[in-house]
């Protein structure tokens, strides 16, 4: 049997917590899940028992040394997570300078590699100084455009 998307909501029903519209669309819910029904009665009578029950007080210093014995527990699981992240980032940090470095220069770190281009005729010169004006207002479209141009230029010739 699936679980109903109200179950969760039951025990908060039961005390009081929630708020009266959600309970309102609880008790409508109610009306119709035999399941949900069950549940709540179920709910009703364990706080039933527990409200039988008398509360004892727990000896003086009780809560203190449980309180101790979780710090104690932690302190270690806490320092090994802190030097395990702390490694894990500082691996990721030289990872990271590693690709930037072979990332910027080819060839492994020997400096950057410059590149000449062959003289351009007077044709594609003057398309490129055409072009320079609108390079600063909008590179990426400028980029397309030259390429198009140089492309119909290789299809003339």
């Amino acid at each position: 049997m699936s679980e109903c998307r109200w179950q969760k909501r039951l025990s908060g029903y039961v005390v009081g917590a929630l708020k009266r519209r959600e309970g309102a669309e609880i008790e409508r819910h109610l009306e119709e899940c035999d399941a949900c029904r069950l549940e709540v009665a179920a709910l009703q009578r364990t706080g039933a028992l527990l409200d039988s029950v008398a509360l004892v007080r727990a000896p003086e210093g009780t809560w203190d040394a449980v309180r101790e014995r979780i710090a104690a527990r932690r302190s270690p699981l806490r320092a090994r997570l802190r030097l395990a992240w702390g490694t894990a980032m500082a691996v990721v940090a030289l990872a990271l300078v590693a690709f930037a470095v072979f990332a910027v220069w080819p060839g492994g770190g020997g400096g950057p590699v410059v590149v000449t281009a062959a003289e351009a005729d007077e044709e594609m010169q003057a398309t490129m100084e055409g072009h320079m004006a609108t390079t600063w207002a909008a590179p990426l479209a400028d980029e397309a455009a030259l390429g198009l141009r140089l492309a119909s230029m290789e299809d003339d010739g």
